[in-house]
Parts: C-alpha cells; structure tokens; sequence
C-alpha cells in the first residue's frame, strides 16, 4: 500500500486518447452525476466482509462464531482469500488434502449460513515460480489456471465469484507489478474458471488503491474481455482521512474511483460493476504515523464505516458491492495492520460491528 506512482484526471485522459474520450463523453458524464439504468442513486451496495477463516490462528470453534456474528449483522459477503502455494504444494499433478479440506470447511460453512462467498486465489508454488518467491507471477499462467479451475469446479455453487490475486499492482504482493504479467495470468484464469463453474464471476484482482494508471496498463494489454468485475481496495491516504475527502488527483483517496471509472467507460466497460474488496479504517491511538499508518478512535472506525456506504450509496452507483477489511482484530495488538476488525481478538464487538448491523436494519 505504500505507493509512489499516482494519476491525474487530466494523465488519465492523455493515456487514453481524445478518441476514445470523445466518443464515450456523454457515457463518462452520465456515470460521473451518479446514474445507473441498472440500480438507482439511492440502492445501498451488497456489504461484505474479508474473513481469514483459512488462517492457522483460527480454531473451528471461533470460525463459526465469527460467522454467526456476521450473518447477526446482515452480512452478505464474505471475501475467503486461498492460497494456491497452500493448496498444490509439491507439483502441478497433486493437490494437499490438508489444504482443501480447510479450504472446505471455510467455504461450506459460510454457504451453509447463506452467505456469497467471492474466493480470492492467490500465492505461488514454489514448483511454478520463476524464482521460489510466493509473491512472484508463476512461469507458465496455465498453471495457475489449472489450479483456478480446480477450485472453481470443487466449490461450483457454494462461491459466487473469483478474484485473480490480491493486489497485483503492489510488487510487495505481486513482484515486479507488471500489468503485463498480471494480464496473461487474468487470460488465462478466465476461461478456465468459466468452464468449471460457469455462473461464478470473474473478478479483476483488487488494486491497492485506485490505482487508474495501472488499471489503464492493463487494458491496453487486453485484460477487457476477462474480467466481469473490477476491483480496487481505496483505503485513504492519510489513514486517518474520512472517506468524504475529496479527490486530489491522486490513487490515494476513495473519490478518484470516478476516474477509474473514466478508464473502464473509454475502454467500452460502461456495463461492468466496480467492487471495493478491500477498505477500513484501523482503530488505534496512533495519528501522528506514518500517512499510511495513522489510526482512528473506535468510534470513529464505526462512524466512517457508515458514511463509506451512505457515499457509495449516493455518488458511485456503479459500486454494487463494498468489502469491509477485515472480521476481526489480530494479535498484532500494538499494530495498524492489526486493528481493522470488526470484532476484538477475543470476538467481543467493537462499535463498528453495531454500526454495520445498524446500517444494515439488524440493530
């Protein structure tokens, strides 16, 4: 998240050309006043929330807690992120029967609780990475296509959708960045998720913020017809900022979202949905930090929560379906990574959690 590139409205029309500009003019306007043939201004966004239930801290009992409380609070989303590098450890032609059996009880727990479950994959095995690191593309794409259809067809009907990799324009999460890599994996995922699981969705992996310059990049190496949704994680920049700032022509601010919008409308994307799969606000002292690392009060945490959606709700329709980060706080106690939850490490409620349920007619 901590990112140096960013774009301007004004570069944003550059990159894209006069052509393309003009000709979708009317279509940029329409969506930059908040209008939708499909969903009015006011409909509210589908609300999620990223549950890290595969994660070894987690024991079986607080899982199901966590999702009793979710489903409490009128969640309908859970966001499960499934690491590839986890799930086919030692070769292209076995899979761990420890890691889909996790991977099962996460997926079928939330399903059995009505909740849409968006599989995020992600991670590379050391056997397919050019260089060891989980981090990096994989040598052949195919390879972890095979793998996306694998769990695409086990989970057929219990995951609703599939994001390729988590932040693929951040090289601490996708070495290197390359939007060009990014796209071959995208090409490939696609068409194999699609065969093994025809109705689930296609997510374009969310960026860390919203990155349009990036976004643009890849487009132009024609990631357009693999992707059904695109995603980006617009955390503010400051950390403390409300989500109300007002768009300073850079990535780091929830409101440029509009001209990520501009991008996909130029590039004939004007029909496809936009989900933010990542975004909060950390609830900690510290707010003399780094930008990227300054906490909020816990109430505060709650309130922007709230007007986040009430935002969403009245200015991006075409921003159906927004995933809170995350479900719980971590152990890392004294850290901003580790106070995002909507619960405390031990499941107690924090007052965004009641927020969530308010907003959501459950409070």
């Amino acid at each position: 998240m901590h990112r140096t590139r960013w774009t301007s409205r004004r570069t944003v029309l550059a990159l894209l050309g006069s052509g393309a500009v003009a000709a979708s003019a009317l279509v940029v306007a329409r969506v930059l006043r908040g209008t939708s043939a499909s969903r009015g201004a006011s409909s509210r966004p589908s609300v999620g929330v990223q549950f890290h239930g595969v994660w070894e801290d987690y024991s079986l009992a607080e899982r199901s807690a966590v999702l009793d409380r979710l489903v409490e609070a009128g969640v309908q989303w859970v966001r499960v992120d499934l690491g590839w590098a986890t799930l086919q450890p030692d070769g292209p032609d076995s899979y761990s029967d420890w890691g889909l059996s996790l991977a099962d009880e996460v997926v079928e727990a939330a399903h059995a609780r009505g909740l849409k479950v968006l599989g995020m994959l992600w991670t590379t095995p050391e056997w397919a990475s050019a260089d060891g690191d989980e981090r990096s593309a994989p040598r052949r794409p195919e390879d972890y296509a095979a793998a996306a259809a694998h769990v695409a067809a086990r989970y057929d009907g219990l995951v609703s959708a599939w994001e390729v990799w988590n932040e693929p324009n951040d090289p601490d999460y996708f070495t290197g960045a390359d939007p060009a890599r990014y796209t071959a994996l995208l090409r490939a995922a696609y068409p194999a998720v699609k065969d093994a699981s025809p109705g689930a969705l296609v997510v374009l992996g969310g960026t860390s913020y919203n990155d349009t310059e990036w976004i643009h990049r890849c487009y132009e190496a024609g990631a357009g017809p693999y992707f059904d949704v695109l995603a980006t994680h617009p955390y503010q920049r400051p950390s403390d900022l409300p989500p109300e700032a007002p768009d300073d022509g850079t990535p780091w601010r929830l409101r440029h979202i509009s001209t990520v919008r501009e991008v996909m409308v130029a590039h004939g994307d004007a029909g496809k949905e936009v989900w933010f799969t990542e975004l909060g606000w950390s609830s900690h002292g510290d707010t003399g930090g780094q930008p990227w690392s300054r906490g909020v009060s816990r109430q505060t945490q709650a309130d922007y929560l709230v007007r986040t959606l009430d935002l969403v709700a009245g200015s991006y329709p075409y921003v159906t379906t927004v995933f809170w980060y995350r479900e719980r706080d971590s152990g890392e106690r004294e850290s901003h990574r580790g106070r995002f939850g909507l619960l405390d490490l031990d499941l107690a409620p924090k007052p965004v959690m009641a927020a969530l349920g308010g907003f959501l007619g459950r409070a």
